[in-house]
C-alpha cells in the first residue's frame, strides 16, 4: 500500500509541473510570443517619408545647433529645404545632413522674421525625394498625425512622435510680431531637434511644419500650416524676403461654423461665406474700425470665401497699403477702410 501511495504522489507531482495549462517562467532563451511579418501604417509611412526629412546643422558663436528640415522643392538651381531658424545664422555656415548621413553645405536663401521659417538651398550630387504635401484647409480637429525629425548625426536615431491635431487657427509665433500665422496645434512630445520637421497625416502627406514646442506641463506644440508654407516658400524663393500687410487679428471661416454657433453669434444661417473676426490685438490697425464678431465679406474686389483667401490677399500687400472691406455687423452691411500694419 505504501508503494502505491508513493507511486501516486510521484505521478501527481509530474502532472502538476508538466501540465501545459500551468504558466511557466520565461527562461530567457526564447520570447514568450513572436509576431511574424507584421507592420503597421505608421511604420510604413515613416519609412516612405524618411528620405525627405533632413537634419540642419548650424553654428553660432562656436555653438552647434541641430534642427530638422523638409526637402520641399527643386529646380535647375538646386534643391530647396524648408526649416525653422531656432538659433540664427552667421559666417560659420549651415550644413544639411540627409537621412543617408550625406552632408552638404547649404546656402541661406531667406527667412521670415515673423514666423521663424527659413529657406535653404543645396546642390547634392545624388537624387533626393521631395515631401508630399496635403492642403491644411482639409485638416479636422481630432485627426491623428505624426511628427518626424531629422536623423541625429551622433546617435543615428530618427525621432518620431504621434498625437492628435487641432483644426487650423491663427496665433502669433514670435513675441512682438504683428502677424498671426495659420497654425495647427499638435498634442505630442516634440524635442527641440524636431523643430522644422514635418507634421504628417496618416497618408504620409505634410500638413504643417513644427515651429514651436511644448514647455513644462503644456503638451501642445504648434506647426505652420502647409498652405501658408507654400506662400512663404514662393515669397522667399522669388524675392528673398517676406513682405505682407497685417491686420493683427484672428479670424474664422463662417463656412466652418455649425448652426448652433451661428445662432449664438446672431449670424443668419444663409450666410455661408466670409470670415468672422474673433480677436483684435492691442496694437491692431483695425481698432475703432472693426469689432470682434464682424464678418469680413470682401477685401477690395476679392470675395473672402474663407480665411485662406484673406491670408493670400494680405501676402499680396505690404505695410502702409490702404484696403477696403465690406463687412457684416449685426446682419447689416458696412464699408470700412484700413491701413495695413
Amino acid at each position: 500500500m505504501l508503494a502505491g501511495l508513493l507511486l501516486w504522489n510521484a505521478a501527481l507531482t509530474y502532472f502538476i509541473f508538466n501540465d501545459p495549462k500551468q504558466p511557466r517562467e520565461n527562461s530567457g532563451s526564447e520570447p514568450e510570443s513572436v509576431v511574424v511579418d507584421y507592420s503597421n501604417d505608421l511604420s510604413e509611412m515613416a519609412e516612405d517619408v524618411r528620405s525627405s526629412i533632413v537634419t540642419v546643422e548650424t553654428w553660432t558663436s562656436g555653438i552647434r545647433h541641430i534642427t530638422s528640415g523638409i526637402v520641399y522643392a527643386r529646380d535647375d538651381s538646386g534643391v530647396y529645404v524648408l526649416t525653422c531658424d531656432q538659433s540664427g545664422y552667421d559666417e560659420e555656415g549651415v550644413r544639411v545632413i540627409f537621412d543617408s548621413s550625406a552632408s552638404v553645405e547649404a546656402e541661406y536663401v531667406a527667412g521670415d522674421e515673423d514666423t521663424g521659417v527659413c529657406l535653404l538651398r543645396v546642390n547634392p550630387s545624388f537624387e533626393v525625394s521631395l515631401i508630399r504635401i496635403a492642403s491644411s484647409s482639409l485638416v479636422r480637429q481630432g485627426e491623428y498625425a505624426a511628427v518626424l525629425g531629422g536623423r541625429s548625426p551622433l546617435s543615428q536615431s530618427a525621432p518620431m512622435s504621434y498625437g492628435i491635431v487641432s483644426r487650423p487657427s491663427q496665433r502669433r509665433i514670435l513675441a512682438g510680431s504683428s502677424w498671426f500665422a495659420t497654425t495647427i496645434d499638435f498634442d505630442g512630445n516634440v524635442t527641440g531637434e524636431m523643430m522644422g520637421g514635418p507634421v504628417l497625416n496618416i497618408g504620409g502627406q505634410m500638413i504643417g511644419m513644427m515651429i514651436t514646442r511644448s514647455y513644462g506641463g503644456d503638451r501642445m506644440g504648434s506647426a505652420i500650416c502647409s498652405n501658408e508654407l507654400k506662400i512663404l516658400y514662393d515669397e522667399m524663393k522669388e524675392t528673398r524676403e517676406v513682405i505682407r500687410g497685417s491686420l493683427s487679428v484672428t479670424v474664422r471661416s463662417v463656412s466652418s461654423m455649425r448652426a448652433y454657433e451661428k445662432s449664438e453669434r446672431n449670424i443668419k444661417l444663409d450666410v455661408t461665406s466670409g470670415v468672422m473676426v474673433t480677436y483684435i490685438a492691442e496694437n491692431s490697425p483695425v481698432i475703432d474700425i472693426l469689432e470682434e464678431g464682424d464678418i469680413l465679406m470682401s477685401m477690395d474686389t476679392v470675395q473672402l470665401s474663407d480665411e485662406s483667401v484673406l491670408m493670400q490677399e494680405l501676402y499680396e500687400h505690404q505695410p502702409g497699403d490702404e484696403v477696403h472691406f465690406s463687412i457684416l455687423r449685426n446682419n447689416e452691411t458696412k464699408e470700412v477702410s484700413v491701413i495695413l500694419q
